[in-house]
């Protein structure tokens, strides 16, 4: 290591500038967030507050709602993370150690989903989710996202299931053992870091996801948190403190989220990539 780090050094003071440019304004806004009304209108955006006011997050949150919206966004996304993993993970295996007649084309036409953006289907999605009532409820929004996000899920948990050798199948089914039974006692167990990355992956892009949401979405008790903070930014844009308050409690779980599951996620996509 000792070694290593003078080679290292023009890459990390190639990189400062860009940690800069990235995490400057998060903490700009956190700093930001802490200050009075009249601090904040003196015009100087890099002063530190004289008194930090978390009575801000406080008001922020009881006026905006925030702990409903939430709660929306949690079961949004539990749903979402759920569903994705029941349907991909036996849908990989299927595709990456069951052979069947067009099996190779069934897998083209998952992958050639994840050339249609969402925008492009939200006419015909609109329509289907209305027939069937679901039109302004969070499970419209949680099966509109599982959807959009199972060509990517099947494309991951195929490629690692790919490289798990086809011996640890051939000896489960001498000892007896049927697909569900290799998938959940052999596959499943070995697929930790992949099936880690596609949880995390789904649950982030469905914490942050607006545009369904929005569509789907019109009752404000129904909402998610990305759409709430925006009707909230537009109730009271002139209170920056609040609106401020309110950006940082809508990203910040998300941040908690990633840096507590970085390695895992880092390793599951890695080991993805290397299996397929």
């Amino acid at each position: 290591m000792s070694r290593r780090k003078p080679s290292e050094l023009p890459a990390v003071l190639m990189l400062l500038p860009v940690l800069v440019v990235i995490v400057g304004p998060f903490l700009w806004l956190i700093v930001s967030s802490l200050k009075t009304e009249r601090e904040i209108g003196r015009g100087d955006p890099f002063s530190f507050p004289a008194q930090l006011m978390w009575q801000n997050y406080i008001d922020a949150w009881n006026i905006g709602n925030f702990g409903s919206l939430i709660g929306n966004s949690l079961i949004n996304v539990l749903g979402v993370v759920t569903l994705t993993l029941l349907v991909c993970a036996p849908a990989g295996y299927a595709l990456a150690k069951i052979r069947f007649p067009g099996r190779e084309w069934v897998f083209y036409a998952f992958i050639f989903g994840l050339t249609i953006p969402v925008q492009a289907v939200i006419i015909p999605l609109y329509q289907l989710l209305s027939n069937l009532g679901m039109i302004n409820s969070l499970w419209g929004v949680t099966l509109a996202q599982v959807s959009n996000g199972i060509p990517f899920g099947l494309f991951l948990m195929r490629s690692f299931f790919m490289g798990v050798p086809n011996e640890l199948t051939e000896a489960a089914k001498i000892d007896g053992a049927n697909h569900f039974q290799i998938l959940t006692r052999v596959f499943l167990p070995l697929s930790q870091p992949a099936i880690s990355a596609l949880l995390i992956i789904s649950a982030l892009s469905t914490w942050n996801d607006f545009f369904l949401p929005l569509v789907m979405l019109i009752s404000p008790g129904n909402q998610t948190l990305p759409l709430g903070l925006v009707r909230f930014a537009s109730t009271y844009n002139t209170d920056f403190r609040l609106v401020f308050s309110g950006t940082v409690i809508t990203f910040l779980p998300v941040i908690i989220l990633y840096i507590l599951t970085q390695r895992r996620f880092t390793e599951g996509l890695t080991q993805g990539a290397l299996k397929g």
